[in-house]
């Protein structure tokens, strides 16, 4: 089995990491598009032995990762932003300070980043043969929309749930909880927000799809290639010790929300 490399590293996540979330790996620039594979399934990323068919993670050798996609067709390029913002019951137009939530703190979210309180809204815009498309949704209490309560704590985790491809393993998913304060890297000690193969959430991918040339069991992911610096704050993006090129408005009483922008490659993925 053999793979094309071709440009820089990604963003991790849409992804496989550190968190025990969902899954994203690899550093910020892009790193393989695999046009040039064979088969299906998933390879071994960077390591000793990079291309080799990888049904579960220990067949990757010298520190390789089992994230890569094969059967990789870029159909389009486009800007992903990415809005989260933390809202406790009753906050209205009028609002202009949270109370009583605390500050993300090491890799721990803030205190009222739970499904309930947490938005999390996604904007992809891309052009195709001279067409504009552009489509967002917005989501609260991930992942599953119900409650979160002590009877279902898995409801209180707000990760995107992710799709197979090739087994039952999860593929393309988003490794980082869907929450302002790591989106705004502030609960991910140190490292930085990964998306390295996302899967788009349904919906999305159900209207993307045709449009991208999606057939059969194909799904439809993206790719980061790097950031498009946007700052919200009249203090210039409010400086990141992780990321210099981002609006961080994930302070426990910060009303307002965290923005970021990536340039993503739109792929189509499976056989």
């Amino acid at each position: 089995m053999t793979r094309r490399t071709a440009l820089l590293a990604w963003l991790g996540a849409l992804l496989c990491a550190g968190n025990a979330y969902a899954a994203s790996p690899a550093p910020e620039a892009r790193a393989s598009e695999l046009s040039g594979a064979t088969g299906s399934g998933r390879i071994c990323e960077g390591g000793t032995n990079p291309g080799v068919s990888c049904p579960v993670a220990n067949t990757c050798n010298g520190g390789g990762t089992c994230t890569g996609f094969v059967n990789v067709r870029i159909a389009a390029r486009g800007l992903l932003t990415i809005i989260a913002d933390t809202k406790t019951p009753g906050a209205g137009w009028t609002t202009t300070s949270l109370s009583g939530c605390t500050n993300a703190t090491g890799s721990q979210v803030g205190s009222c980043e739970l499904s309930n309180n947490a938005l999390f809204t996604l904007l992809l815009e891309f052009t195709l043969n001279g067409k504009k498309y552009a489509w967002a949704e917005t989501f609260a209490r991930l992942p599953d929309g119900n409650n979160c309560t002590p009877v279902n704590p898995g409801d209180c985790l707000p990760q995107i749930p992710a799709w197979p491809e090739g087994s039952a393993t999860p593929e393309a998913g988003w490794n980082e909880p869907a929450v302002e304060s790591s989106i705004a890297e502030k609960s991910m000690s140190g490292q930085t927000l990964q998306l390295r193969w996302g899967g788009l959430p349904p919906a999305a991918e159900a209207a993307v799809g045709p449009v991208v040339g999606r057939t059969g069991n194909q799904h439809v992911v993206l790719s980061r290639v790097d950031e498009v610096p946007i700052c919200t704050d009249a203090t210039p993006c409010n400086l990141s010790a992780t990321n210099l090129r981002f609006s961080d408005h994930s302070a426990g009483t910060d009303i307002l929300a965290t923005v970021r922008r990536f340039k993503v490659d739109i792929a189509v993925v499976g056989p």
